[in-house]
Formats: structure tokens, sequence, C-alpha cells
């Protein structure tokens, strides 16, 4: 069998940069969501702004290390 991986960081940088602006937008609607709520904190919200920095870390890895792409 093949040896599969996992494939984490874009392969190029304009792929990066459309990761970091995705992340970037979901993370601003989690934010306001979370801010303009009166009830305690949205498990949905919360989760969806952890993956938001998380898809901006990966994406600044990629930008910031170009050797780390695609891997």
């Amino acid at each position: 069998m093949a040896e599969r991986r996992w494939h984490v960081i874009p392969t190029t940088a304009p792929l990066c940069w459309l990761y970091l602006g995705v992340g970037a937008v979901l993370l601003l609607s989690s934010v306001l969501t979370l801010t303009r709520t009166n009830a305690p904190a949205p498990v949905l919200s919360v989760i969806a702004a952890v993956a938001a920095v998380a898809l901006i870390v990966v994406a600044a890895v990629g930008l910031a290390r170009p050797s780390l792409r695609g891997r």
C-alpha cells in the first residue's frame, strides 16, 4: 500500500493568502457573534474562533517557511 500523508500547509503562496483571508473573516465573524450575545458563549462560535486561529497559524507558517509548503 502507498503511504498517504496529510498535507496541512498549502502548497502555494496564493493558497496561503487565501487561507489567511478566510481565517481572518471567520475569526472576525466569531468575535462579533461572541461580543453581541448576552447569553453564555455559544459553543459553535467558540469552535469557529479556534478553527480560525488554527487556519491563520497554518497560513502564516506557509508564508514564512516556503520549504514547508505541501508537507
